[in-house]
């Protein structure tokens, strides 16, 4: 009996889903047995913790690149990048120095150096 109910509420979900594309329900069960719809969450393709996770790395990198090269260097092989090919293009826009990174980096630089890395 229970297995004829699962088949007709999932026949009945793809007949949803095939007119209503936006939302669709999903059938579950609670702890009593009882059967429960509820709609579904759309997820989003590219979430925002992974954009947020990007932006972080991104930035560390950068950091720790302008504190082993130093900033002028830095700068320089930015420059460089910003007059090559596309690629090389978008790069550079990504990791161009601002002023946030350049501080952290020259702090980094400095603490690397009492440290005896560099």
């Amino acid at each position: 009996d229970m297995f004829r109910f699962m088949k007709n509420a999932a026949r009945s979900q793809k007949r949803v889903r095939s007119a209503y594309r936006c939302t669709s329900s999903v059938l579950s069960f609670n702890h009593d047995g009882l059967a429960i719809a509820r709609t579904r969450n759309e997820r989003r393709w590219l979430p925002l913790w992974h954009i947020a996770v990007f932006l972080y790395l991104a930035m560390l990198i950068r950091i720790i690149v302008i504190a082993d090269i130093g900033p002028a260097s830095y700068a320089n092989r930015v420059e460089r990048m910003s007059n090559g090919t596309v690629l090389e293009r978008v790069a550079s826009v990504a990791m161009y120095m601002d002023p946030v990174s350049r501080a952290v980096a020259i702090e980094v630089r400095n603490a690397m150096r009492n440290l005896g890395m560099l």
